[in-house]
C-alpha cells in the first residue's frame, strides 16, 4: 500500500479493491476499523467497517460489524469455513471481555448454530449463524470468492440485509480505536 493509512489511495482505494458491505438503509457512515493486506501483493484481503462505537467516547465495541475477508481456498467456501468465521469473532469477543476467564478459549455452553438467509445487494445467500449470550454473528459467501461477517452484540439478530458500498464517502477512513 502506498499510503501512511495502509488503504492505498485511501478509503477510495479500499472501495475499489475489496468488497465492502454495509447494513442496507443504514444512514451512519461506516467506520474502517481494520484491513488486512496479503504482504507481497499489497491488496487487501480482509477489511471490517463498524457502525456505533467511536473513539470519543467509551469504546464498548460497534453495534454492527460488518467484515469481508477474500476466499482464496482451492475449493469454494463451505460450512467449515464459515462456521470459522463466526466462531473467530465470537471467540475474539469473548477474549476481550475476560481474557483470563475458564471460558475464554471456548463458545461457551450457550452457543447455538443455525441458519439464515441474508440478502446481498437484493440477492439471497445461506448464512450460517452463531448466537452465544455475548454475540450474533451470520457469515455467508456474499459472492464468488467473497465472504461477508455480519456481528452484533447479544441477543441479534444482526442486520440481514446488506448492501455493497460502491461511494467511498459512506466510508470514514480508518484510525485507532478509543
Amino acid at each position: 500500500m502506498d499510503t501512511a493509512d495502509g488503504q492505498g489511495r485511501g478509503t477510495a482505494g479500499l472501495v475499489a479493491a475489496i468488497a465492502l458491505y454495509v447494513p442496507e438503509g443504514e444512514k451512519r457512515a461506516g467506520r474502517v476499523s481494520s484491513v488486512t493486506t496479503d504482504p507481497v501483493a499489497g491488496t487487501p484481503l480482509r477489511a471490517v467497517v463498524d457502525f456505533g462505537s467511536t473513539p470519543e467516547g467509551v469504546d464498548t465495541g460497534p453495534d454492527v460489524e460488518v467484515a469481508t475477508r477474500v476466499w482464496d481456498g482451492p475449493e469454494a467456501a463451505g460450512e467449515r469455513a464459515l462456521r470459522g468465521l463466526c466462531a473467530e469473532r465470537a471467540l475474539m469477543e469473548r477474549r476481550m471481555r475476560d481474557p483470563q476467564g475458564r471460558d475464554a478459549l471456548s463458545l461457551g455452553e450457550d452457543a447455538r448454530w443455525s441458519r439464515a438467509e441474508l440478502a446481498v445487494d437484493g440477492r439471497p445467500v445461506e448464512a450460517v449463524v452463531l448466537a452465544t449470550g455475548m454475540c450474533w454473528v451470520a457469515a455467508a459467501e456474499a459472492e464468488e470468492g467473497v465472504l461477508v461477517r455480519v456481528y452484533t452484540p447479544a441477543p441479534g439478530p444482526g442486520p440481514v440485509r446488506l448492501e455493497r458500498v460502491r461511494d467511498a464517502a459512506r466510508l470514514e477512513p480508518m484510525r485507532g480505536r478509543g
